[in-house]
């Protein structure tokens, strides 16, 4: 794990957008298409509204992503990972970036498991080029949270429930966002950065992560 500090969310922003359109332009030069993980909530969203005014400036080839988890609710509805993608991106969506969903018309996650993992399988390559992620004060990471389950046998996604408001999410598993050839975490506060230090002696989903993470796990913190 490599830890960067930064002085304010908008360093850390303009960092972690150096590498992204690093990954995304040398693509573009071989000719490569490019897989990113997405972590939602309002965090990130100012860096996917600066990324979506610099993909319209370039020609960045074919950019696929997915969300690492999203609520069972409508794009239009607030919560939805999927939906802010599309608010936070509206120029680039759909020409520079294509939205593998989480998400179909059945009732319930649950309902859905085995056809979204089906559509993961033929339309995510094997290896993703990065995942980005948060973490709550709980440690948890995407919709996997302490004591439930982080896979479902050996599909690539997984029903899950927020421990407190029981609202049905589906997530990502574990070792799906492992297959990856980066690990990006954004975390801000110190009692962020307290539970991120104690991780690797704790049994939590972030721990999970350093332990079996197969690549650098590089962290983008400010206060």
């Amino acid at each position: 794990m490599q830890l960067n500090t930064y002085a304010n969310f908008s360093a850390l922003s303009a960092a972690l957008l150096t590498q992204w359109l690093s990954v995304i332009d040398h693509a573009a030069l071989a000719r490569l298409p490019v897989c990113f993980a997405l972590a939602g909530g309002s965090t990130p969203a100012p860096i996917y509204r600066q990324l979506d005014a610099m993909l319209v400036t370039r020609d960045s080839g074919k950019i696929t992503l997915v969300a690492t988890d999203e609520r069972w609710v409508d794009d239009s509805d607030a919560q939805s990972n999927e939906g802010l993608f599309k608010q936070c991106m509206p120029l680039s969506y759909g020409k520079q970036w294509q939205l593998v969903s989480l998400k179909n018309d059945a009732s319930t996650p649950e309902a859905a498991t085995e056809a979204i993992s089906e559509r993961l399988q033929q339309q995510l390559p094997q290896r993703l080029n990065a995942v980005l992620l948060g973490m709550g004060a709980d440690g948890h990471i995407a919709s996997l949270f302490p004591g439930a389950p982080t896979q479902h046998d050996d599909q690539p996604c997984l029903a899950a429930l927020h421990p407190q408001s029981g609202q049905s999410r589906m997530s990502l598993s574990l070792p799906r966002l492992l297959e990856t050839e980066k690990i990006w975490l954004i975390i801000s506060g110190a009692e962020k950065r307290q539970v991120l230090e104690h991780a690797i002696h704790s049994d939590l989903p972030i721990s999970a992560l350093l332990r079996e993470a197969r690549c650098n796990i590089e962290v983008f913190w400010c206060p």
